[in-house]
């Protein structure tokens, strides 16, 4: 783990199952951004954008709108937003996700894996920026 107070470094899994997290911090409350990537080929898979914001109508709840953009045979996107909502709840921030987790021929203890290891990089996160 590398922390300073800009960025946050996370590493989490070994062989093709490591997964690295890095966090950016942009001005405080103007954003993060994290970049997801492990497996064999990090890469660009998906984006997910969480927008903390109040319900028009009930000011004093706290709801999470997300958008994601998935590139063409990608699957990234089921990691990326459950990981920028979860993000964007703890902080109330903006928050952009980066995803790109690949293993060749993948089994699903693989994917399993991957997921699952990417989940504790954020845990690992967010007990450092909270």
């Amino acid at each position: 783990m590398d922390v300073n107070d800009k960025e946050l470094r996370v590493s989490v899994g070994e062989g093709r199952h490591r997964v690295s997290l890095t966090i950016i911090r942009t001005t405080h409350g103007s954003g993060i951004i994290a970049i997801l990537v492990g497996g064999e080929v990090p890469h660009v898979g998906a984006v997910a954008i969480a927008v903390p914001s109040a319900l028009a109508h009930r000011p004093e709840k706290r709801t999470i709108s997300i958008s994601t953009y998935t590139l063409l045979g990608h699957m990234d996107d089921q990691v990326a937003a459950p990981l920028a909502r979860r993000l964007a709840e703890k902080l109330q921030e903006p928050v952009v996700v980066i995803c790109g987790l690949h293993v060749h021929g993948a089994t699903p203890h693989d994917i399993e894996k991957l997921v699952e290891n990417s989940r504790a990089a954020m845990d690992k996160a967010i007990e450092l920026l909270t």
